[in-house]
Formats: C-alpha cells, structure tokens, sequence
C-alpha cells in the first residue's frame, strides 16, 4: 500500500538518530529532512556513521554530533574480505548499540549504506522505532536487510517497493537538498557574460568525478564547443584545467548549482537518484549516462524508468564519442523534444519529499 504524509502530526520534543553513509548521496538527502525538523520545539539530533572526513564534515557543518563507527560490506560473492568486513560489522553492532543506550533516542531514520544496518540492529534490540528511506528505483541489499525491522519504508520510486512490505511503504520522493530550493539572486548567463542565443550544457562529472563522462566531453570539446557553452563539473579526482573557448571546467560547483540547473539548455548526468530528483524537480532535459561497471545496477534501473517515461535520453554504457555527440548535437538542435523531456522529467518530481519523511519520523517516535 502507499500511502502519502504531507505534513508534521505533532510538536512534542523529539531526539533523533541519523544513521547512513558510503557516499554524500546517503547524507545529504537526511541533512535536508533535519532542515525540517530542527524548526520545532524541542528538537535533537545525533548521526551515526562511518569514519569518513568528508561524511563527518558535511554532517558537523549542521551542527549534528558525529559518532563514528566501524564499517563494512557485504559482498554477494566469496571474497576473503566479507569475512574481515563480518568482523567488523560485528564490531559496529556494539558500538553502535552502546551509542544508542547512551543517547536513547526516540527514533532511528536510516539513509542506508553498509554502515547504517548495525545501527538499525542495535536499534531494533533497544525497541527504538526505525524509518528507513530508499532512494532507487530498485532497493539495495541494506534496506533488504532493515526493511524487517522498520516501521515504515520510504521510497523515492514506487517501483523500489515490489519486493519490500507493502504496508510499511510510504512513496515519499527524493528529499532535495535545502540549498536548492532557495531562489537565487543572480544569473548564471550573466555571470559567464554569454550571449542570450548560446546554449548552456552543463556536464556533471559527480563529487569524485565520472571519468566516462569526462573523457566524452574531452574527446568532443572542439565540437561540443561550436555548438553551447559548456559547464563541466569534473569532480575532485579527474579535474582538468583545460583552457578552451566557450568552456569552464571545476571541480566542483558549489551555489552555482540551483542556478545552472534553472538556466541550463541541456544536462549530462549519471543516474544516481539524488542527481535524478534534483533534474526532474528542475525540469531539466537531460542525458543520463549511468554508471555499470562495478555496481549493483542501481543507476541503470534509475534510468531505465527515466527512459520508460520519456523524461530522459538515456545512452548505455557501451557508448563512444560519435554517439554521445550525435545526442548532445540531437536534442540541441530540437527544442519540442527538450521540451517534452522537461515537461516528462518534472511530473516525476515530488517537491515536498522531505516534510514528507519528517512526518513519518514523527509519526513513529516514541514521545
């Protein structure tokens, strides 16, 4: 059943644990469900996570006390590191139980990754209500192995609830980050001084950077450079500072974000499911180009349902450079498409997702 919570139920005080990591795409979506709840009365909070610096940073920059815990995988197949990870898997169980018995939270709400089922264990044993959020289009093995012990599921595509149960699942959308929904002040055009009939493409490489991307751009620069201005976000691991006319590349994008997604003519992005939420709150016609080697085909079933819906070019993951230009070049070139993607891409969209998850937390609370 799936069922829809607009808004917060009640005010009483309230503290919560956050649990989740592996990548920013596990924390920020939790950062904007807190940026709902710390308006109330009565409000704390505590994170549980791995030892990452970046993670910790992007969590202790709201405010929120970090502990860290030990992490591992779990692999589907033999490997003689699932019996080290078990370990230390077993480790982070009472580590996190011994946090949890300290703190006492009224909640748990899990952004999944490895990391958060040994808090969702230690909550489970402590009786603490657990609410657990996917953001796929298809459920990874951690929330496979929460979904038993949540009291709600929340998903950020119906299709990831088919194998989960059913009167847990709450169909929630993607929390946006909070920065993104602020209106903005200035124009990206203006500020990159571009004449009002060039078109904008902006390329985002991820935090880390998508080499496959980056090298599709790189191998085109020259043509893709005749026909827009393009915004290349490489990421930190595979920036390169090439100088070329109609053409800026950074490693990361920062408050220009909200701005170049407003303001693009077309985007290139992987198929990761906050970047997908964030195009399709936009409306942004776009080419997804998802990430297959060495993943669990979260990405591909992401842009799958895109390319179901029509919301979204899709290019698999065999694609060369003539391909990904004869796209860009394509949709470029055609403007009802790009409409018809934008207008696809933005039914998609729940804008609220994030009051929504807030609610179920305070729904299921102990207070």
């Amino acid at each position: 059943m799936i069922v829809g919570i607009s808004r917060l139920c009640y005010t009483l005080p309230m503290l919560v644990c956050y649990t989740g990591g592996g990548t920013l795409g596990h924390i920020l979506p939790a950062l904007s469900v807190h940026e709902v709840l710390k308006e109330e009365n009565g409000y704390r909070c505590f994170w549980i996570g791995r030892e990452d610096e970046g993670e910790r940073a992007a969590v202790e920059r709201e405010g929120i006390a970090f502990h860290a815990i030990q992490s591992g995988k779990f692999r589907r197949y033999a490997s003689v590191q699932n019996l080290s990870d078990g370990f230390r898997l077993f480790a982070a169980f009472f580590q996190a139980l011994s946090i949890l018995k300290k703190e006492r939270p009224d909640i748990l709400f899990s952004k999944g990754g490895f990391v958060s089922v040994p808090p969702v264990l230690a909550a489970r044993v402590l009786h603490i209500p657990i609410v657990t959020h996917e953001s796929d289009a298809s459920p990874g093995l951690a929330t496979k192995l929460i979904a038993p012990f949540a009291s709600a599921i929340c998903l950020g595509y119906e299709s990831a609830g088919a194998t989960l149960p059913q009167k847990k699942i709450v169909y929630s959308g993607n929390p946006i980050r909070t920065a993104l929904l602020q209106a903005s002040t200035f124009s990206i055009r203006e500020r990159l001084s571009l004449s009002s009939d060039l078109p904008l493409v902006f390329v985002m490489g991820g935090s880390q950077g998508a080499m496959q991307i980056n090298a599709l751009v790189r191998e085109n620069l020259d043509a893709l450079c005749e026909k827009a201005f393009v915004y290349h976000q490489c990421g930190k691991r595979d920036f390169m500072e090439l100088k070329h006319k109609n053409y800026l590349a950074v490693d990361m994008v920062g408050d220009d974000m909200a701005c170049l997604y407003r303001e693009s003519t077309l985007v290139v992005s992987r198929g990761g499911a906050g970047a997908l939420s964030e195009l399709a709150y936009f409306g942004c016609p776009s080419i997804i180009v998802p990430l297959s080697l060495g993943s669990r085909g979260d990405q591909i079933a992401n842009a799958s349902l895109l390319k179901a819906n029509t919301a979204a070019v899709v290019l698999e993951s065999a694609v060369d450079a003539k391909n990904f230009l004869e796209a860009v070049t394509y949709l470029l070139e055609n403007s009802e498409k790009r409409s018809i993607l934008s207008q696809h891409i933005k039914e998609m969209a729940i804008a609220d997702s994030q009051q929504i998850i807030a609610s179920v937390i305070r729904s299921k609370a102990i207070i």
